[in-house]
C-alpha cells in the first residue's frame, strides 16, 4: 500500500503548510527558522511528486493553483490529525510540539508497520527492509515521545496500547495525503486514486454493482477495491483508515463514536428454498414446518443468524445447523440442489426469486425491517470520487425498484 512504500517528507510538508498561510516562500521562511533554499527545495520536491504546481509564484506574494488549495487542505487535515495525536500521547509534565519538530516520517512508518501484527516480515520484504530495522525505527519513538509503545513477549516485542493508537492515528493522517495525491492525479487522467469499499454479506450486491457500474463510467481513472468481510472487522479496518466506507446493514455500536452512518434503502428478510420445496405448497408455514429441514446459517452474532434462531425461540421442536457460511455463492448451490433453507435479505435475492431460481417460502412471522446505508468516520472528508460514488448509490437506491419500508414494523 501508498500508506507504507512512501510516507511524506514531515518537515516538507510543514513547510508547504505554512507557505499557504503566510503568502511567500521568504516569509515563510522567517516564520519556520530556516534557510529560504530549503523552503524553495521542499516546494520543488513536492510539485515533483504530484506532477503538478502546488502555488504560482508573483510579484505580490505566492499562492496556491487550484490544485495546490486540494493538496493544502488535505496537508492541514494531515498536520493536525498528527499533532493532535501527539499531544494526546506526550507525558503531562512535558510541553507537546509540533510533529515535524519530535519525529521524521520514517518514524512514522515504522510504527505502523510494527503494529501490523503478523505481517510485519511480509511488508518489510515489499519495502526492502528487514523488520530489525523497521523495529529500531519505531522504537526510536519511546524516547522521543518519552512513552513505551511496546511490551516484551517470549516472541518478541508487541506494540502496547499507546502504539496501536499511534498507528491507527498515523494511518489516518497518511490516507490524507494518499486521497491527496490521487484525485489531482486522476484529474490529469492518470489511475492513481483509489476507493476502498467495504461490504458486507447480504448488503445488497445488485445496488452496489449498479452503482459501481455508472461510477467507474464516470472516472475511467479511478480504481475501485471492493472488500468482502464480516461488520466487526470491517468497522476496524473503517476506524484504521484500511477502507473508506462501508455499505450495508447499519448496526454501529453505542461505543462507536468515531463513525456515523447515513440510511439509504430499508430491506427486509425472506425465507427461500428451491423451487418443489415440500413447503412451496403451503399457504402459511410455520416454525414447527421449518424445523423439520436442514438449514445454511451465517456465524453466530450476526443479525441473521439471531433472527433465524429467534424463529423457533418458543418452538418444542428446533432444526439443527449443520452448515455454516455467509457465502451466497454457496447458499445458493445447496439451496437449489437440496431441500435445505435458508433466511436472507429480499435485496440480495431479488433476482433469484425473479427469475425463479429460488421461491420466498410465506412466512407471516418474518416482520423485520432492516436499515441499509454507508458509514463513514466522522471526520472523513471525501475527494470529488467518493462524494460521486455515494452520490451514484443515493440514485441507485431511490430508485423505483426499492420500495419504502411497510409501516408499522419492527427495524432491526
Amino acid at each position: 500500500m501508498y500508506q507504507f512504500s512512501e510516507v511524506p517528507n514531515l518537515r516538507h510538508m510543514r513547510m508547504i503548510q505554512v507557505i499557504g498561510q503566510v503568502g511567500g516562500v521568504s516569509s515563510a521562511s522567517r516564520y519556520l527558522s530556516t534557510s529560504q533554499p530549503a523552503v524553495t527545495q521542499a516546494v520543488a520536491n513536492i510539485e515533483a511528486d504530484i506532477g503538478a504546481p502546488v502555488f504560482e509564484r508573483c510579484a505580490t506574494g505566492t499562492y496556491p493553483t487550484a490544485i495546490g488549495k486540494i493538496y493544502l487542505q488535505r496537508i492541514d487535515r494531515f498536520l493536525d490529525i498528527l499533532d493532535r495525536t501527539i499531544a494526546q500521547v506526550m507525558p503531562a509534565d512535558r510541553t507537546a510540539q509540533q510533529v515535524d519538530r519530535l519525529m521524521t516520517g520514517t518514524q512514522l512508518r515504522a510504527l505502523m508497520v510494527t503494529c501490523e501484527v503478523g505481517r510485519v516480515a511480509e511488508i518489510a520484504t515489499s519495502l526492502g527492509l528487514s523488520p530489525a530495522s523497521l523495529f529500531r525505527s519505531a522504537r526510536s519513538l519511546e524516547r522521543v515521545l518519552g512513552k513505551p509503545l511496546f511490551d516484551k513477549t517470549a516472541q518478541g516485542p508487541i506494540p502496547n496500547k499507546t502504539a496501536l493508537f499511534l498507528a491507527r492515528e498515523f494511518r489516518r493522517a497518511v490516507r490524507e495525503i494518499e486521497m491527496a495525491r490521487g484525485e489531482i492525479l486522476s484529474a490529469q487522467g492518470n489511475e492513481s486514486l483509489e476507493l476502498i469499499i467495504g461490504t458486507l454479506p447480504m448488503a445488497g450486491s445488485t445496488e452496489l454493482a449498479l452503482a459501481t457500474r455508472r461510477f467507474m463510467a464516470d472516472h475511467p481513472a479511478v480504481k475501485v477495491r471492493v472488500m468482502l468481510g464480516e461488520y466487526h472487522k470491517l468497522l476496524a479496518d473503517l476506524s484504521n483508515s484500511r477502507i473508506d466506507l462501508i455499505f450495508g446493514m447499519l448496526r454501529k455500536p453505542d461505543w462507536a463514536d468515531d463513525v456515523c452512518e447515513e440510511v439509504l434503502f430499508h430491506d427486509s428478510y425472506c425465507m427461500v428454498a428451491r423451487p418443489g420445496h415440500p413447503l412451496a405448497s403451503r399457504k402459511t408455514v410455520t416454525p414447527q414446518d421449518l424445523a423439520g429441514f436442514d438449514w445454511i446459517v451465517p456465524s453466530k452474532g450476526t443479525p441473521r443468524r439471531d433472527r433465524i434462531e429467534q424463529i423457533f425461540e418458543n418452538s418444542p421442536q428446533k432444526p439443527r445447523f449443520q452448515l455454516e457460511t455467509s457465502s451466497l455463492t454457496m447458499s445458493r448451490a445447496f439451496l437449489v440442489s437440496s431441500e435445505t433453507l435458508t433466511l436472507m435479505t429480499r435485496s440480495e435475492v431479488a433476482h433469484d426469486l425473479e427469475s425463479g431460481t429460488l421461491i420466498d417460502l410465506p412466512c407471516p412471522f418474518l416482520e423485520n425491517v432492516l436499515k441499509k446505508g454507508v458509514t463513514t468516520r466522522t471526520d472523513w472528508l471525501p475527494t470529488r470520487a467518493h462524494a460521486d460514488f455515494l452520490d451514484h448509490l443515493r440514485d441507485v437506491t431511490r430508485a423505483p425498484m426499492r420500495r419504502p419500508a411497510p409501516t408499522g414494523l419492527r427495524v432491526a
